[in-house]
């Protein structure tokens, strides 16, 4: 705010004083990282000497490069289908654009429930995992998944009752509000489904498949979401809202791959043996 707008003495850079903005942001980030790392490393024993050095042995940065490659390439290929998808949507035009943009930055904000739960799984079953203790792993897991859908029916219910109210916090013209408005309602009712998807992905990267989970994330988005969203937009008449709709739908599929695989149990691993 203070660099955007030139407050507190300071001049107006706009988007470019948002930029110097986040650059600080992270380096503050950062800094308080290895400041407390370095100060509770009485507490925490495993930051000891964390700082030492930045020698790695070797055998364990090629077991690292074999668990996390798949990982690099899913989020990789996830962005570029990202971008894949907006580009069918804007070829409905701009009010699109600017509607989806408005949409999608109230689905960050309210979708940051259930990512947290995505987090809580990757620390909590990842620690029941490394201990061995694959009972207990299944229980905790079960409880985050329903958990994580049920705060996201009510948060995405409150979602669905305020979305014509975020869109008019925006200057831009009414049209793209009221697309604004759709798109947030349907990202509202598919928040369960989403909740769903991300607990089970973060479940089964929990236990080292990351092959399992690059077909499940940006492989099916890239095969799957993408040429839905493309087909529909240049081969049908259907608006922007519906077509986003329908790609939602799609991941039904991965919702029953992915319970699937949960129910099998094909994370319990100690990826730490």
């Amino acid at each position: 705010y203070i660099l955007i707008f030139g407050k507190l003495g300071l001049p107006a850079l706009g988007i470019i004083g948002a930029a110097v903005a986040t650059i600080i942001a992270r380096i503050i980030e950062m800094l308080v990282v290895i400041i407390w790392s370095i100060r509770h490393s009485n507490t925490h024993t495993y930051f000891k000497g964390m700082y030492r050095t930045i020698k790695v042995p070797l055998n364990l940065v090629w077991k690292y490069f074999i668990t996390g490659i798949p990982l690099l390439l899913n989020e990789g290929l996830w962005s570029i289908g990202i971008v894949m998808l907006n580009q069918a949507y804007s070829m409905r035009g701009l009010n699109v654009v600017a509607g989806q943009s408005i949409a999608n930055t109230i689905n960050n904000i309210f979708n940051i429930v259930f990512i947290a739960m995505g987090d809580a799984v990757a620390i909590i079953i990842g620690q029941h995992l490394g201990s061995g203790d694959m009972k207990k792993a299944r229980d905790e897991d079960t409880k985050i998944i329903a958990f994580s859908i049920f705060t996201s029916i009510i948060i995405g219910s409150i979602m669905f009752c305020t979305s014509g109210f975020f869109p008019k916090l925006y200057k831009t013209n009414e049209l793209a509000r009221l697309v604004a408005t759709h798109f947030i309602m349907v990202q509202a009712i598919v928040m369960p489904k989403d909740a769903f998807l991300h607990t089970t992905y973060f479940t089964i990267r929990a236990g080292g498949k990351t092959i399992i989970t690059f077909l499940f994330d940006s492989f099916f988005m890239l095969a799957v979401s993408v040429p839905i969203a493309h087909i529909l937009i240049r081969c049908t008449t259907l608006g922007p809202v519906t077509v986003f709709a329908l790609v939602h739908c799609a991941d039904l599929i991965k919702c029953v791959v992915g319970y699937i695989l949960n129910k099998k149990g094909v994370w319990l691993n100690n990826i730490v043996q």
